[in-house]
């Protein structure tokens, strides 16, 4: 498998389930390629493309397994690689979902610090007097929770600010507050919202953007 100047980069493992495996110019790039379109990458080296020379990418519920601190470096490289005109799908969990905050464990301020469904678990430091989080290392886990403010802080640290549109299509506003508004696929499937998810009775269940 190799990429051409029409082809789209898709973050992850790329099967026969996925829609977009149905769109022979979609290539997933990922750790461990098990199906004919895709190749391996890590996603913390350079995307293998020239600048300016892709027209779709996307990352669909990926972005939480990646360190925090890497994540504006990937938005960079995101940008450096798309075309003008080129579209860009972020997807990724939102920890304001009441789906997700069922599975999840707090601190003592609230902030979550552990997907139980997620590859995450915590003990009690007796000695710090706080709950230690720990993670599964097989690249499963979520290592941080997103929230609309924390994308869009990613977003305002990197080079894809500079796009000339950014819209967050599902995400909680606060605790209570949901935006569902329709967004055209443009060959950028996404499974985990409604109306195709109804989980959480029809409320995000991922930010969308």
């Amino acid at each position: 498998m190799s990429i051409t100047e029409d082809s789209y980069l898709y973050f992850g493992n790329l099967g026969k389930t996925e829609p977009q495996y149905g769109i022979p110019n979609w290539i997933g790039l990922c750790l461990n390629p098990r199906y004919e379109r895709e190749m391996l990458h890590d996603l913390n080296n350079p995307l293998p493309v020239p600048d300016g020379s892709v027209k779709k990418i996307q990352a669909q519920d990926v972005m939480e397994h990646i360190p925090k601190e890497r994540v504006p470096s990937l938005f960079d490289e995101i940008y450096r690689a798309l075309r003008v005109g080129g579209i860009f799908r972020l997807s990724v969990p939102d920890y304001r979902s009441p789906l997700l905050k069922a599975r999840s464990i707090y601190n003592h301020k609230g902030d979550v610090i552990a997907d139980l469904m997620m590859g995450g678990k915590a003990e009690y430091d007796a000695e710090k007097a706080v709950l230690k989080p720990m993670y599964t290392t097989d690249g499963y886990a979520h290592l941080w929770f997103p929230t609309y403010e924390q994308i869009l802080h990613l977003i305002l640290q990197s080079e894809i600010r500079k796009c000339s549109d950014i819209t967050f299509h599902h995400y909680f506003v606060d605790d209570e507050t949901a935006v569902t508004n329709a967004f055209p696929e443009n060959e950028m499937f996404v499974f985990r919202c409604p109306p195709r998810d109804m989980r959480a009775g029809g409320k995000p269940i991922s930010d969308h953007c």
